[in-house]
């Protein structure tokens, strides 16, 4: 009684589900345990560089009001400094709140003011302004609310199969959808993609529920939740789709399809309150609406709130339309990659299995009701939920796969939205199956859940062996309190170095020096380790033919400096070589091109992303696998004065 009406209602629905079906709890605690495993990967460091921003959104809010006292301006310049998100900022504020208020009493509080002048030196320093203990603090937490979200939505798909067909359909897709490696990945960092997934499958949900019982309260409320979703990831638009679906689809289970259709408080109401809790989940937009009389007239202070929202939708429309430059590779490449390792290839190859069973069975059932014979019966039979499910699903498939064919790249977590769509119909197919060829649908299901589970455990298992933690493990047991370390990478998130320590690494015009010539001085700056990563160190001895990224970021110098340090002995290319240092450890798996072996052809890339799920993580160049490996040498013998 204590909850409000909707809350309550889900409240008891979770209940009646956990008491009804003995299952279900196995199912969310895998879940739980699948997204939580090792959630604290390499912190005090970052698992992307988008999951430092979405937590430094809040840190910088925060770094405004410590240097300018908390105002209303302080709180608009902090809400639209740099790259503005949505609901992120809320949700990640609210989490890391704690950890602020702890800043604030034990005095740490300025070191949130000290994160804008150390980005204008480079990341390194602008991760190493905040204490360990507040990475800890701030990240730990946000990764964790994206583990509920994750189980959230697990037990949505549960209750989606269960309201279109029956709880044997819910279990097998609520299982698959613990299983599905993109789910768990993304739920080990924080960001947007979980909470949105999180959000599309209420929308989902409550336009099911509309088409059953063609309620004002579901559609708003499915319109509401799709405003959120769209302000969390835009491609969450998709909720538009559903619900203009459910709509039309309404209209096939009552007497008078025409009154179904004609219903202006919906029509014109659900897009009106999606779009307004949409600009409201925009903490930028709201406070950048309240005029602040600081600079400029009324009207152009109301104007910087609808300005940060398109700001923002035009960033997402034009930044997908070109490459970024590491991998030119056409649509179909990027989707079936993503999808391949976003689901593993058992689970792929079902899923096109799946969407082609479910497209024949809407033929199947359209061709029925075109049959002179059945017209009558027809007329009395209502559309069913397992076809109004059908429909959605698919509908969000084309949708999304249409848009996807306009992008120049994109990446597994691009897909997530579409995976619990394709699990649904996969268990739809299966339960289809079982009806008549019943051991065989059950050998499918042992074998797609089988080898689901161990392409999700060996992923998941990694989080225990990161390449780059175990480096920074390394160093911490070697080094001493005062060791120093230099690496090349450009992002403390690539480079394996410990957070506080002394680092070396280059930066724009380092001593008015080219960048290897500045490296191959390393003897006067005498750090006691270097760390090679993959991203700028390794890569530069790949060949031309590897990737556009090796041929964009290696420079005259670079190769030969690496191979300098790898020697073990002469002949040197360089003038300071040989260098004082040995290689102490390596970590990962080495480079093909390490070998001379050739680099993998599109078409292996396409092919080992599914069968090895650490291949990819999150989007090039922050993947694991073989972007994690890493070097590192200790000093072994004198340095140059």
């Amino acid at each position: 009684m204590w909850l409000p009406s909707p809350l309550e209602r889900a409240y008891q629905q979770v209940r009646e589900d956990l008491a009804a079906d003995p299952y279900l709890a196995y199912i969310l605690l895998l879940s739980a345990l699948l997204s939580s495993f090792w959630v604290w990967h390499r912190l005090p460091n970052f698992a992307t560089r988008d999951e430092r921003w979405r937590v430094v959104d809040v840190m910088e809010v925060a770094g405004f009001v410590v240097n300018d006292e908390f105002s209303l301006e302080a709180l608009q310049e902090g809400t639209k400094y740099w790259r503005v998100f949505g609901p992120t900022l809320y949700l990640y504020a609210l989490v890391a709140l704690p950890a602020i208020a702890i800043a604030v009493l034990i005095g740490d509080a300025s070191a949130f003011g000290d994160i804008f002048g150390a980005l204008g030196t480079d990341l390194y320093a602008h991760w190493q302004a905040i204490p360990a203990w507040l990475w800890w603090a701030t990240v730990l937490p946000a990764r964790l609310t994206n583990v509920a979200f994750a189980v959230g939505s697990v037990y949505l798909l549960y209750r989606i199969g269960t309201h279109v067909r029956d709880r044997a359909t819910g279990r097998l897709a609520a299982l698959l959808l613990s299983l599905t490696w993109a789910v768990i990945v993304l739920a080990h960092e924080a960001g947007e993609d979980v909470p949105a997934l999180f959000c599309v499958l209420l929308v989902f949900y409550l336009a099911v529920r509309y088409v059953e019982a063609g309620s004002r309260r579901l559609f708003l409320g499915g319109s509401a939740v799709g405003g959120l979703a769209i302000a969390f990831k835009p491609t969450a638009g998709v909720t538009a789709i559903l619900l203009g679906v459910a709509y039309l689809l309404r209209a096939g289970r009552v007497d008078d399809p025409k009154r179904a259709l004609f219903r202006p408080e919906l029509l014109v109401g659900g897009p009106i309150l999606a779009v307004v809790v949409m600009y409201l989940s925009f903490p930028s937009a709201v406070v950048n609406t309240i005029p602040s009389g600081a600079s400029g007239g009324v009207l152009s202070e109301i104007w910087d709130g609808p300005e940060v929202v398109l700001d923002r939708v035009d960033r997402v429309a034009n930044e997908k339309t070109r490459s970024h430059g590491w991998l030119d590779r056409p649509a179909w490449w990027w989707y079936v990659r993503g999808a391949a390792n976003g689901l593993g290839w058992p689970l792929a190859l079902a899923s096109v299995g799946g969407v082609a069973v479910g497209v024949a069975t809407l033929g199947r059932r359209a061709l029925v009701t075109l049959q002179p014979d059945t017209v009558r019966s027809v007329r009395n039979t209502k559309l069913s939920l397992e076809t109004a499910g059908i429909v959605l699903a698919l509908s969000v498939i084309a949708v999304m796969t249409t848009v996807f064919s306009t992008w120049a790249y994109f990446r597994t977590h691009h897909l997530l939205l579409l995976f619990p769509m394709v699990i649904l119909l996969v268990a739809l197919g299966l339960q289809w199956l079982d009806v008549e060829y019943e051991q065989a649908a059950h050998v499918l299901t042992v074998v797609l859940l089988v080898s689901t589970a161990i392409y999700a455990g060996v992923g998941t298992v990694g989080y225990a062996d990161q390449p780059r933690d175990a480096a920074v493990g390394w160093l911490h047991d070697h080094g001493g309190a005062n060791a120093t370390v230099e690496t090349y990478a450009g992002d403390s998130q690539e480079a394996a170095v410990p957070h506080g320590w002394t680092i070396y690494r280059p930066t724009a015009g380092t001593d008015g020096l080219l960048r290897s010539d500045w490296m191959q001085r390393v003897e006067q700056r005498c750090p006691d380790y270097i760390v090679l990563n993959y991203q700028r160190a390794m890569i530069w001895l790949a060949p031309d033919n590897h990737s556009r990224l090796s041929e964009r970021w290696t420079y005259p110098g670079d190769a030969e400096y690496v191979r300098d340090l790898l020697a073990e002995d002469g002949p040197y290319e360089s003038e300071q070589a040989p260098y004082p240092y040995d290689v102490a450890a390596t970590f990962g798996r080495e480079p093909p091109f390490l070998d001379d072996g050739e680099p993998y052809d599109r078409t292996w890339n396409v092919i080992r992303a599914g069968i090895y799920p650490r291949t990819i993580e999150y989007g090039d160049p922050q993947d694991v696998g073989v972007y994690g490996y890493a070097v590192v040498l200790e000093r072994t013998g004198a340095c140059e004065s």
